[in-house]
């Protein structure tokens, strides 16, 4: 197995990138170090350091989006690929973690011509802290997100005060909006009392709010035929 030298003061790389990757479709590949390192290299920024990507978001897009909305968790890319052919005054980013659906993503967006939409591959709270740049987003989506349900791996949930802290940061000043939703009333339940403590978060709509633009995910098709109870609120941050 081969290795690479950590700097000093690190226990592990933050960044890994995947050297074996088609990269011409429409994606940044990033990935945190879960797989084995033979088939990864670490990706230094020009300080030598693992946590600082030398990104613009204009590598992203063909210039400096005006108004930018974020979907965390795109999963296959069907609220991404509708809401943004809907919305083509808009741009979209979204994030997925898994290789699989991102790489599917970013085929769909092609498919569909979809020119106003991206896909970042990696764990969205990295990829807010490190990559995206304070106060470029106008709104944020989070759809139906993996709960995590067993104790032991609730330490994996991704909405968390560390996580909402990122999303204020990123969100533009005044008034943005955050939508989110979930089948896990458990989840559900903690992820509204992160919203209600965090600093300049208001709840607008508990759980009752419509279908952002009429889209239902996929996850949520599926929830609704199985007769799951299903969670959408509006949160709205001020800054």
């Amino acid at each position: 197995m081969q290795k690479y030298e950590i700097p000093t003061g690190l226990d592990k790389y933050e960044f890994l990138r995947d050297l074996n990757v088609d990269l011409k479709h429409p994606l940044l590949w990033h990935f945190v170090p879960r797989l084995a390192p033979n088939t990864k290299k670490p990706m230094l920024s020009p300080d030598n350091l693992p946590h600082k990507p030398d990104f613009k978001m204009e590598q992203l897009f063909d210039n400096n989006p005006s108004y930018l909305e974020l979907e965390i968790g795109s999963g296959k890319g069907g609220f991404l690929k509708d809401y943004a052919l809907q919305n083509p005054e808009i741009q979209v980013l979204g994030t997925e973690w898994d290789y699989g659906c991102a790489r599917f993503t970013a085929r769909r967006l092609e498919k569909h011509q979809v020119s106003n939409a991206r896909i970042l591959r990696g764990d969205t709270f990295f990829i807010l802290r490190d990559l995206v740049p304070d106060n470029c987003i106008d709104a944020a989506h989070m759809y139906f997100p993996d709960p995590w349900p067993k104790k032991r791996h609730q330490k994996n949930r991704l909405l968390r005060p560390d996580f909402l802290q990122e999303i204020s940061r990123v969100l533009k000043p005044g008034k943005c909006k955050f939508y989110w939703g979930t089948y896990h009333q458990e989840y559900n339940e903690i992820a509204l009392e992160h919203f209600a403590k965090h600093p300049g978060a208001k709840i607008l709509e508990k759980n009752t709010a419509s279908p952002t633009g009429g889209i239902t995910t996929l996850f949520e098709q599926r929830f609704l035929q199985e007769g799951l109870p299903i969670y959408r609120s509006i949160i709205e941050f001020s800054k």
